[in-house]
Formats: C-alpha cells, sequence, structure tokens
C-alpha cells in the first residue's frame, strides 16, 4: 500500500497566523481549496478551514486567523495511508500536516484519499446507494440566511438545491455565498460576516451552478472521480428521473474504510437518525455490542466498521415502518444486509442473524 508520501500536496500553501479572515477566504477561493495550514513564521500550529469560519455566527472580517486555528495531529512522510485514513477520520479534520523538523513539508486531505481509493479493496462493489445519507436540500426560493443554516446543520461545504418534487436543479458552495457577503459593499463596511437575517436580498440562481450527481446504482470509485473532478465534499445521489435520493460525501466514504491499523473495535456509522432519536441509537449500539461479541468468534473480526442506513417510513395512522440498510467491512469482510418491519430492534436482529447464518453457510461450504 501506498505511503503518506505518495499521496501528499507537497510545498503547500500556507498562510500566516496574523492574516485576515478576508484574505483566507479569498486564498481557499482563489485556489480551491477547503482549509489552509497555518504557520508562525515557518513553525506549523494547526488549520484553518471554511467549515471553522462557518461555525461561528458572527466573524469579524479583519480578524486574525490565528483566533480560529484548530490544532490537529501530525503525519509524517513514511506513514502508511492506512493511518493517514485513521487519523483524518478520528480527528474530523479536513486535512492533515506532514511536518518535519516542526516544519511543513505536505498536506494529506480527504480528497487525496479519495484519488486513492483504489487502494482499499473493501470498496470494490460497493454502491452509492450503500453510503449516501438521506437526502437535504436547499430550495430555489430560500433566502440566504436559511441555506446557511443548512450548511452549518450538515457541516458542509457544498448544498445542492432542488425544487418541490425533489428536481435536482443545481449545487451552491459556501464560497460562492461568502465571496457575495464580502463584495456587497455596506457587509464589507461594517467588517462582520454574520448568520443573522440582515442579508440582502439575493436571487439564489445567481449562486448557483450547474447539478453535480451520481445515479444511486452507480460504484463508490465513479462517485470518487466526480468528487474530485468538481472539487466537491458531497455529491447529489440521483434515481433515473433526476430526482434526488440521497447525499453520499467523502467523510461517508472516509468513514466506511477498513483498516488493520484501526483501534480494535468495531467503528458504527449511522445515519438517516435524528437528534431526538436517543432511543433508537441506544438500540443499536447495544445491539450492534451483542452481535459483534458473537459473529468475532465465527470470524474473528477484531476490528471493522459497520454502516447502518435508517429510513422511517410514516404511515397515515401515525405508526413507523423501519427500512434498515447495513454494510460490514472488515478483514477479508465486504456484507451486505437490509430488511424492514415496524418493529425497529425485530428488524434489525433479523439483520445480523442473518449476517451469522450467511458467515455459517459461507463456513460449511469450506
Amino acid at each position: 500500500m501506498k505511503t503518506v508520501e505518495d499521496i501528499m500536496t507537497e510545498n503547500p500553501l500556507t498562510i500566516d497566523e496574523e492574516t485576515t479572515v478576508s484574505l483566507a477566504l479569498n486564498r481557499m477561493r482563489d485556489n480551491k481549496i477547503a482549509q489552509l495550514p497555518v504557520v508562525s513564521g515557518r513553525k506549523y500550529i494547526g488549520m484553518i478551514s471554511y467549515r471553522d469560519i462557518l461555525r461561528r455566527r458572527s466573524i469579524h472580517l479583519n480578524s486574525k486567523i490565528k483566533n480560529f486555528v484548530t490544532k490537529s495531529p501530525e503525519l509524517k512522510r513514511r506513514d502508511t495511508l492506512e493511518r493517514a485514513v485513521n487519523l483524518l477520520r478520528d480527528s474530523a479534520m479536513g486535512a492533515l500536516p506532514v511536518v518535519e523538523n516542526g516544519k511543513i513539508a505536505g498536506v494529506v486531505s480527504r480528497t487525496d484519499i479519495i484519488k486513492n481509493i483504489e487502494e482499499f479493496d473493501e470498496l470494490k462493489g460497493v454502491q452509492t446507494f450503500d453510503l449516501m445519507q438521506d437526502a437535504y436540500f436547499a430550495k430555489p426560493d430560500e433566502d440566504l440566511e436559511s441555506i446557511l443554516e443548512k450548511v452549518r446543520a450538515h457541516d458542509v461545504d457544498t448544498i445542492n438545491v432542488a425544487d418541490e418534487k425533489t428536481n435536482l436543479l443545481g449545487l451552491i458552495r459556501v464560497e460562492n455565498i461568502l465571496d457575495y457577503e464580502m463584495k456587497t459593499k455596506e457587509r464589507v463596511r461594517k467588517g462582520d460576516f454574520t448568520g443573522e437575517r440582515n442579508h440582502p436580498d439575493i436571487d439564489i440562481n445567481s449562486l448557483m451552478e450547474q447539478p453535480v450527481f451520481c445515479y444511486e446504482d452507480e460504484d463508490l470509485f465513479t462517485a470518487s472521480e466526480e468528487l474530485v473532478k468538481n472539487h466537491l465534499h458531497n455529491i447529489a445521489i440521483c434515481d433515473k428521473g433526476k430526482k434526488i435520493v440521497g447525499v453520499l460525501s467523502v467523510d461517508d466514504i472516509i468513514s466506511s474504510l477498513w483498516s488493520k491499523e484501526s483501534t480494535e473495535g468495531i467503528l458504527v456509522n449511522i445515519s438517516g437518525l435524528g437528534a431526538g432519536d436517543t432511543d433508537l441509537y441506544s438500540t443499536i449500539y447495544a445491539m450492534v455490542e451483542k452481535f459483534t461479541e458473537r459473529f468475532s468468534k465465527l470470524e474473528n473480526l477484531k476490528n471493522g466498521t459497520m454502516n447502518i442506513h435508517v429510513v422511517k417510513h410514516h404511515s397515515e395512522e401515525g405508526r413507523i415502518k423501519y427500512s434498515i440498510r447495513t454494510r460490514l467491512i472488515g478483514r477479508k469482510i465486504n456484507m451486505t444486509e437490509s430488511s424492514s418491519g415496524w418493529n425497529f430492534g425485530k428488524v434489525l436482529s433479523d439483520i445480523f442473524d442473518d449476517y451469522e447464518s450467511r458467515t455459517k453457510r459461507e463456513k460449511e461450504k469450506n
């Protein structure tokens, strides 16, 4: 497998800690990057990103970026690709520095991992449908503040635009919103960027680009190529009628990668549930723990990843039917199981039983 040195961007663009937020935003926009290493002199001190800036509801554009720096783990040239994946995933950073003697020698981003996705055999045969999240999007008649709220809520730097019937219309990049904000004379004179209801009226179409999407039955390698080619961190997933049915992000792909260097245990990725579904989250974690204890005896599964996606179907009587699809990835394992029903625990239990039954049958054949 490749090393960090094989995939990193050498001599990356950096920015001094005394630089203003306004200049940092311009540099990220002009260079089509979502984060920048921050230095003091030549010493690396942390990262700054669109996300770091957007998380603040009120920002003075003349503020120094040293006030927004996020400290990060560091990589070395000879670190494995798997170690880079683990640190990116565990730190939730968009990129990590490659540091030598306290000075930055390169950067490895999540996009660099996606560019080398063929290094991970476990993703062969995986379709976008297997990893996508539920669809979320802006509407063409929404105001700027509402769109920014969705961007913050989903922690993204691009958002798709669709109409009431979920027909995909286009996408909006955060850098275009911020660029518009900074070019508005009144806003720049005030010197701040906020999430309050004081945005001037704007036609969202003026910020919107042509749509970029993949079909739900396309493989992850195709989706990865589209993400890289279009400088995106998430992409719309559509049905054959070009209606948006989900969103696939670079983070979703990174989270699904199995690594033999991972911490012992199963990494559980859950999508489709909301903040109010604490009881369902608790059920999942409790049942996954019991399942992995049993399954490890069959497959000697010491570490891996389980992706669980839940879809709720609300009946007219007020009942909820659950559709759950899962993927289990580990050493020499890449399996999927799905089921549906009215009892959440029963649906999940049936899925885990199917994993065990399949594994036992395969062992009997061998």
